[in-house]
């Protein structure tokens, strides 16, 4: 029986192992090669970003480089920690998974641990992964040590959600973020891989996986052992579009053929083959978005360079944009976005799905308002000219004033008019001039102002007599019960008065016994005086 070597998925065997190797991430791998060479190295770091992107990948290189690095600064991969750690016995770099040591307990034991010196290098390293995946409680019970951890202790964080991570945490430590790869360097890395391991793969197969890859690396690489697992080690297209059950990219050709034919025969038959395929429809509308979003590049700039895919398929774009005009391919990207948004709430996916490519096939080609005016002039016998006059020039024309001679009383009527004209204008701009108001007005409003109580109101209209003067109004009564009432609360009267109606009048009290008012009364009328008088001297003469 013959030794077989063990298995091992080419994410973990091409695991980048240097700072070099780690791929579209150069922004955040020179940054800490500098840290390392200028010894500024700080306590924690937050790596965050995407699935598969290198993050764990460039924590553990870091974490080599600061206890053991070469001249350039890379990782020494000769050195003692590196072969440790590649045999997962390293005792200076500890690997924690935040999802399943989540607890107060976990981080206490973390931090009893951290206080003992490394035994190997000069750091002692920390790598906690989805550390989002932590209770509130053990990012409380971690939160001190990041803050004044020891000298030979440093963290590095990695996670994919770092908008779970409190605040508090953030604010002490380094941030990189991690982007998405670009298709470009996904497929150079497995066309590197592929010839290191003696793979033969066209350029399609390669577009195909890392655009399924959707910007991981580790994706694109799971993907990549599942394509050598069903085609050998020669990889053809349209055998790893079979298996992975994608929808070839000649498909949306002929969709674009047949509604440039108005071709709802060749529709159907392209629906049905979907449908019996057992093709995702959302996703098949998604891709025929993405088709007609590259073709309107190709008709938009002239170039190819913002087309992700194979050269072949970049010709056939070049073809296909001589067909098409800017205004259809718009109409067409918009119906094709409603239908996807559409497709997920659908209670047939199918039927929606090829009712929306027969609309796109039965569409007319649209047509620029020139074109339009040609033609109907055309029909008109007419000819439109090569550079018609723009609108406004025309509009421009018509009211543009000439001059014209008048005669000397014709000029004077003219002016009389306008004499006559103005002063009505300016006078209907003037505002009319506003009444002062009385006091006795501003009394009559203060009365019947909303602020008085009920018992003042009462009191105030109960009184005998009001008098005006320039600056006072005198009230005067002859109850005492009012009197007393209005008294005690003239002050607030007066205050409550001024404020309202921004007057200066005093409000006075004047209580007059009915005896006083009757004598009062008799001293006014002379007549009454003398009648009495009379009367009294009759009384006299009577009892004499």
């Amino acid at each position: 029986m013959s030794e077989s070597k063990e298995f091992l998925v080419t994410a973990r065997k091409w695991r980048p192992r240097l700072y070099s190797d780690v791929v579209g991430q150069e922004h955040i791998t020179k940054t800490l090669k500098n840290s390392i060479s200028a010894d500024r190295v700080h306590h924690a770091y937050l790596f965050s970003g995407p699935r598969g992107v290198g993050k764990t990948t460039t924590a553990r290189i870091h974490a080599i480089a600061l206890n053991n690095h070469t001249d350039d600064f890379e990782p020494d991969l000769h050195s003692e920690l590196a072969k440790q750690l590649g045999e997962g016995r390293a005792m200076d770099i500890i690997e924690i998974d935040g999802a399943s040591n989540n607890s107060v307990d976990d981080v206490r034991r973390l931090r009893e641990n951290a206080k003992y010196p490394p035994v190997n290098g000069k750091y002692k390293v920390y790598i906690i992964d989805e550390v989002h995946m932590l209770s509130d409680s053990a990012f409380n019970a971690l939160l001190k040590i990041i803050e004044e951890p020891p000298p030979h202790l440093v963290f590095i964080l990695a996670t994919t959600e770092p908008q779970k991570i409190p605040a508090t945490i953030l604010s002490r430590c380094q941030r990189y973020n991690f982007r998405r790869m670009e298709i470009e360097e996904i497929v150079e890395q497995l066309s590197m891989i592929a010839n290191a391991e003696g793979l033969t793969i066209d350029e399609e197969s390669l577009q195909i996986i890392a655009r399924k890859g959707d910007g991981s690396m580790r994706d694109s690489q799971s993907i990549f052992d599942q394509a050598i697992a069903f085609c050998g080690r020669d990889i053809k297209y349209t055998e790893l579009a079979s298996a992975l059950n994608l929808i070839d990219e000649m498909f949306y050709f002929r969709i674009s053929s047949a509604i440039i034919n108005h071709d709802i025969k060749e529709i159907f038959a392209i629906s049905n083959e979907i449908v019996t395929h057992g093709y995702d429809v959302k996703e098949c509308m998604s891709g025929l978005l993405e088709h007609f979003r590259n073709t309107l590049t190709v008709v938009t700039t002239t170039k190819t360079d913002l087309i992700k895919t194979s050269k072949a398929f970049k010709a056939k774009y070049v073809e296909l944009a001589h067909n098409m005009a800017k205004a259809d391919l718009l109409r067409l990207m918009e119906l094709a976005s409603r239908t996807e948004n559409d497709l997920r709430f659908a209670s047939s996916p199918s039927i929606k799905f090829e009712t929306a490519l027969v609309q796109m096939a039965s569409m007319d080609k649209a047509k620029d308002i020139e074109t339009l005016l040609k033609e109907v002039m055309k029909l008109n016998g007419a000819e439109l000219p090569d550079n018609p006059e723009p609108e406004k020039k025309k509009f421009d024309l018509i009211v543009e004033e000439k001059p014209v001679e008048y005669k000397a009383e014709e000029q004077k009527e003219i002016i009389a008019e306008k004499i006559v004209s103005k002063p009505k204008e300016r006078v209907d701009e003037i505002p009319p001039p506003q009444r002062e108001e009385s006091l006795q007005e501003k009394w009559a409003r203060f009365v019947n102002h909303e602020t008085l109580s009920g018992t003042d109101i009462a009191m105030v209209k109960e009184v005998a007599d009001i008098k005006f003067g320039e600056n006072s109004i005198i009230l005067t009564t002859h109850v005492q019960f009012i009197y007393d009432n209005l008294s005690s609360r003239k002050r607030e009267l007066q205050s409550t008065f001024t404020e309202l109606t921004n007057s200066k009048a005093k409000i006075e009290l004047v209580k007059i016994f009915k005896e006083e008012e009757v004598i009062e009364e008799r001293e006014k009328h002379p007549i009454e005086k003398k009648i009495i008088s009379e009367f009294k001297a009759f009384e006299e003469k009577s009892q004499d």
